[in-house]
């Protein structure tokens, strides 16, 4: 019997394993911090920011980029000395942004900066994405994609610093609330946001209600009561589930936003939905309601809304308590989310939803004819796509918990929490040494299930 194709469990095994050790949250890096203050107007469309960034990247002192819908009055340093910068004519584009090079590099980087966006009241605009700045007529939506505010920007690896902690006042005229990613909303149109972990900043100001119970928050849309409660319950169970499994308390708890998209009325006319997540903020266009909808009722509807769950709540773990950085990036942050979703299925939905949603997975890995790329050979440079990060690692994560069984496999994803980001085959093993998996076991799951990519088992 090949141990890769055989991912589906043949016994029922207890899925929680007894606590190996308690796992302590990983050492960050210094990250970025973002002051100052934003002023948004609803019926206009203006937007108007005076926000500094300190602690920068050494590779990012010298560039920044910010939305091409804003325009830069003037750049300072620190201490309040202007710094020259080009950017005005013949500028370079990171999609949605406009990429600016000072003169000289800043330790701190301070931008005061102004524009305006288009309202689109009726809904009817040609089209919507997480990188537009959008006014739709009663709500403002700003995700770190839009580059809404300054981010360092390293132009030899092409990369926006687009996490950051903060500080910022908002002030929004025509908002009843305002929210910034994984701070509390705030009723009312300004409020000042903190954070000391490091976020992708999304701001969302709105005219909606609010509910907020123990579990979730639910902007911009009211749920009946028993829509609430099965939202709350839902993300309680998984977050029991994940809590236990990594042995640190899941702090974050997701904030579920309904928002109007700028096409909302060609959405409605094809009968399709949109969404995005920015842990902890999960957005979807319509309604919310819809996936209290899926819940309450049975299927495979169901299981699939408990998976896309947990999956993001995964991400409180491989996204915000560790980072990844490095050749495993995609692994780290998504495979291993994935990888924690399905345990979570298993245990809220029962071993025939899990062993359904894995078979997906593994028909979907049978349909490619092209090997992917080897895991242990994998680099900065391997193209490390959807099918790779939301299947076929996933799927050999599950491989080597078949290998060494389900206590080892958890000590090993504790040890990926806690430690820093391996940059090589060689730091992987090290973890997998120290959560008890020998070397005897590493190397047979690395010939018979990694070796060579092969895409199909």
């Amino acid at each position: 019997m090949n141990p890769c194709k055989a991912l589906l469990p043949t016994v029922v095994a207890a899925l929680l394993a007894p606590a190996i050790s308690q796992a302590a949250p990983p050492a960050q890096d210094a990250t970025p911090l973002t002051t100052g203050s934003v002023r948004l107007d609803i019926a206009s469309g203006r937007v108007e920011g005076d926000v500094c960034v300190s602690n920068l990247p050494n590779a990012s002192k010298g560039s920044f980029v910010l939305n091409a819908g804003l325009n830069v009055a003037r750049v300072t340093d620190g201490d309040g000395k202007p710094v020259g910068f080009d950017g005005w004519y013949d500028p370079g584009v990171d999609g949605e942004a406009r990429i600016y090079t000072l003169a000289e590099p800043a330790a701190m980087l301070c931008v005061q900066y102004v524009g305006a966006f288009p309202l689109y009241p009726k809904h009817d605009a040609p089209t919507d994405f997480k990188g537009l700045m959008a006014f739709n007529g009663d709500s403002a939506r700003f995700t770190e994609q839009s580059a809404w505010l300054p981010q360092a920007f390293d132009p030899k690896a092409r990369v926006r610093s687009s996490e950051s902690r903060y500080d910022l006042q908002v002030d929004c005229s025509g908002c009843r609330f305002l929210y910034l990613n994984a701070s509390p909303a705030i009723e009312g149109a300004q409020g000042r946001f903190r954070s000391d972990n490091a976020r992708p900043i999304l701001l969302f100001g709105g005219s909606g209600p609010i509910t907020r119970t123990a579990q979730v928050t639910i902007l911009n849309e009211s749920l009946p009561p028993a829509k609430v409660e099965a939202l709350s319950s839902t993300v309680q169970k998984i977050a029991d589930v994940h809590s236990r499994y990594m042995g640190v308390p899941l702090v974050d708890r997701p904030t579920f936003l309904r928002m109007v998209t700028l096409n909302q009325i060609e959405r409605d006319r094809e009968g399709s939905e949109w969404g995005f997540a920015t842990w902890p903020t999960i957005a979807m266009s319509g309604s919310v309601g819809n996936v209290a909808d899926s819940l309450l009722a049975d299927g495979d509807n169901a299981e699939r809304r408990v998976q896309y769950i947990a999956h993001e709540m995964g991400h409180y773990y491989f996204g915000t308590l560790n980072r990844p950085q490095g050749p495993y990036f995609w692994v780290l942050l998504e495979s291993s989310a994935e990888f924690l979703s399905i345990k979570a299925l298993r245990e809220i939905s029962g071993d025939a939803a899990a062993d359904r949603y894995i078979a997906r997975l593994q028909s979907a890995i049978d349909t490619q004819e092209k090997p992917l790329p080897a895991f242990d050979a994998i680099d900065g440079s391997s193209d490390l796509g959807e099918m790779y990060r939301y299947v076929y690692a996933p799927l050999l994560l599950l491989s080597l918990e078949k290998q060494v069984g389900e206590a080892k496999m958890q000590a090993f994803m504790r040890g990926l929490l806690a430690a820093p980001s391996p940059r090589s085959w060689a730091e992987l093993q090290t973890i997998a040494l120290k959560a008890g998996i020998d070397t005897k076991a590493w190397e047979h799951w690395r010939a018979s299930c990694v070796a060579g990519g092969k895409a199909k088992q």
